[in-house]
């Protein structure tokens, strides 16, 4: 590009080079690792958040209504299960948006 003040070429910017010239692979690659992976996770582990705040307030709800310890153990147990299967699930989902964006189908 010819400088407005000088009239001799300046050099593009060190080590961008010609942003107009950037190749559309690697544009796509970086919108899908640099915007569209980051929002894709955020909206998944928002929803996810949003789902295991509601079942947590949900137990709580039904501890209070507990009759005997027993009650109280077997309610603990099966909701620290269904956690767990939750979290498991959810890192397959993220696993999967990730392998989406890195491998465009």
């Amino acid at each position: 590009m010819t400088s407005r003040t000088t009239g001799s070429e300046t050099p593009p910017v060190s080590g961008f080079g010609d942003m107009a010239a950037l190749p559309t692979t690697e544009s796509k690659l970086w919108r899908s690792f640099g915007i569209d992976l980051p929002l894709r996770l955020a909206a998944e582990i928002l929803t996810f958040g949003s789902r295991r705040l509601q079942a947590q307030a949900e137990h709580v709800a039904a501890l209070g209504r507990c009759g005997s310890p027993a009650e109280t153990i077997e309610l603990q147990t099966d909701f620290l299960m269904k956690t767990f299967t939750d979290y498991q699930r959810e890192a397959d989902a993220l696993s999967r948006d990730v392998v989406d964006i890195a491998v465009p189908g």
